[in-house]
């Protein structure tokens, strides 16, 4: 592949007092930049040595220009040795720069309830009649439940616990994390509007459904234009343990406006957990008659732990805390699977097939309530290696990401990537961790080799068509969702027929085509994820 001059930054643009970086390639290393206000040159310096790693496969410089503090518009402009010069898109440094973005990335969570009516007013395009509410079948009986509300989940019409969890999970720790940029949105009522529907999804012994969807996937429809039955489909453990894990978390947050949901969101977490143990393994698999997402996994052990770190939070109940750490034990005596050498390892993960990263973080949020120190040392240690992992990739990877393999949903991946640095600097407070969890924001909002911002509606370069129900059916494209972006698997047949051919990087395996659900998609975890990280690094 032939390496272009070229200039990336952060669209959005850049706070004053912070860091600012941007890449380049077609540069050797140690060239000069220019930092231009209209035809004025208000700052310069030199690129970085290049690096190249496999995922860019191609050269990347490194420019630093975070002492240039000056409110304003701008244009980077590089040169090669050959006097061929390049300038990126226009960019801003100032002020309240985050604040439309994450309101919009918010804000499509409200588009995307179901069982809801969206009004003209503030649906905008969007606007439909309540969806999806009629009474679902629960598959393999003849007997119906009212399932109605939660979110839409991805670029299709299903609810799923696994994700739901997820998603809420990281909104209640965005509101933690930044209170202050909570008044953007109601960021607990629309945590509250997932949550309520959960609650119907547990079943009289405590067992969560995995999720309600129709049989099949639709077309490119709006909600209410979706009649077909929906279905309901089997409890499965780790539906069940996410669900106990992410609605005692949520209780603490209602207990001074509504002690009654906080109760109820307790019990039910309880009950939930009582089910647990006394059930083994049930990992879902789509039935033969369903199609819809799966969210299948390979183990409950990592969802089990979260729900055990979150009722040790609630209760100090010494015994959740010895069960989560025998657990934790048992993963690690396992020997390696040569198959699958990710299988029996401990990371501390943030993503929906991998939450033991939340049990941490909830376990290390109760230190006080653990008497034995060498304990809250193993998770703060724990927590620590996984960071040290990725930031040993942030520090030799071309544009500054955490990734090594780019799979379906990168770009949601390098923001829970961040929550995991962002955690290590709360034990640490060194700023390395910090930064390294800022440049995967930069990366999705500009700083990669495609030169867009995977957020629709914003940037010079923007995604335009994404796989959304919704956008595809109005013709207009719904702001504030991050899109999944690359995917070197290009697991759908319009990646594999266009970008097949080209032989790319992983980095460039992007399409912005309707069609690509494996690197244009939408999710509300990975909307969530951005979220969190927009808010815990104080953007706005």
């Amino acid at each position: 592949m032939e390496t272009k001059l070229a200039v990336f930054v952060n669209q959005i643009g850049y706070l004053p007092e912070k860091t600012k970086f941007a890449y380049a390639t077609g540069l050797a290393g140690g060239e000069a930049f220019e930092i231009l206000c209209g035809d004025d040159v208000c700052f310069c310096g030199n690129v970085k040595a290049s690096v190249q790693d496999r995922v860019a496969g191609e050269p990347v410089c490194l420019i630093d220009f975070s002492d240039f503090k000056q409110d304003g518009e701008f244009v980077l402009r590089v040169k090669d040795s050959g006097g061929k010069a390049a300038e990126s898109v226009p960019f801003k440094i100032g002020a309240h720069l985050y604040d439309d973005i994450f309101f919009s990335t918010l804000n499509y969570f409200y588009l995307s309830r179901c069982g809801f009516e969206l009004d003209d007013e503030h649906g905008w395009y969007w606007a439909h009649q309540a969806c999806h509410n009629t009474p679902a079948i629960v598959y393999g009986t003849d007997k119906k439940i009212e399932v109605n509300g939660g979110w839409h989940d991805a670029g299709d019409y299903g609810r799923y616990i696994v994700a739901g969890s997820k998603a809420v999970m990281d909104l209640l720790l965005a509101y933690e994390a930044n209170t202050a940029a909570a008044t953007h949105f109601d960021i607990l009522a629309e945590a509250r509007f997932e949550l309520e529907w959960m609650l119907k999804m547990q079943r009289e012994d405590g067992g969560v459904y995995h999720k309600v969807s129709c049989y099949h996937f639709c077309g490119f429809i709006n909600p209410d234009e979706e009649k077909d039955e929906l279905v309901v489909s089997p409890v499965s453990s780790t539906a069940t343990a996410d669900f106990a894990g992410c609605c005692a978390f949520a209780s603490s947050f209602f207990e001074n406006s509504d002690s009654d949901f906080a109760k109820t969101l307790l019990d039910a977490a309880f009950k939930a957990q009582a089910y647990l143990d006394t059930h083994e393994d049930e990992l879902f698999k789509n039935p033969s008659e369903i199609t819809t997402g799966g969210y299948g996994d390979w183990s409950s052990s990592d969802e089990r732990y979260f729900a055990y770190a979150a009722l040790f939070y609630k209760t100090g109940d010494n015994s959740y805390l010895d069960k989560a750490l025998a657990l934790r034990q048992q993963i690690l005596d396992q020997p390696d699977d040569p198959q699958f050498p990710w299988k029996n390892k401990w990371f501390e993960g943030f993503g929906w097939g991998m939450v033991a990263g939340y049990g941490t973080e909830i376990f290390l949020r109760a230190k006080d309530k653990i008497a034995d120190k060498q304990k809250v040392q193993l998770f703060q240690d724990s927590m620590l290696k996984s960071a040290d992992r990725l930031l040993e990739r942030v520090k030799n990877a071309s544009f500054g990401t955490s990734m090594d393999k780019v799979h379906w949903g990168s770009s949601g991946h390098v923001c829970d990537d961040a929550h995991v640095l962002l955690a290590a600097f709360d034990i640490t407070g060194r700023t390395e961790y910090y930064e390294a969890a800022k440049k995967q924001l930069d990366y999705v909002l500009g700083c990669n080799p495609n030169n867009i911002c995977y957020v629709t509606g914003f940037g010079t370069n923007t995604v335009k068509n994404p796989h959304h129900r919704p956008s595809g059916a109005t013709k207009k494209t719904m702001p504030g969702m991050l899109s999944g972006g690359p995917c070197e698997g290009l697991h759908d047949a319009c990646a594999k027929e266009k970008l097949g051919p080209l032989n790319l990087p992983p980095l460039r395996c992007f399409i912005d085509d309707f069609a690509s659900y494996s690197t244009n998609e939408i999710a509300i975890y990975w909307n969530s994820t951005f979220v969190y990280v927009a808010s815990k690094l104080k953007m706005v």
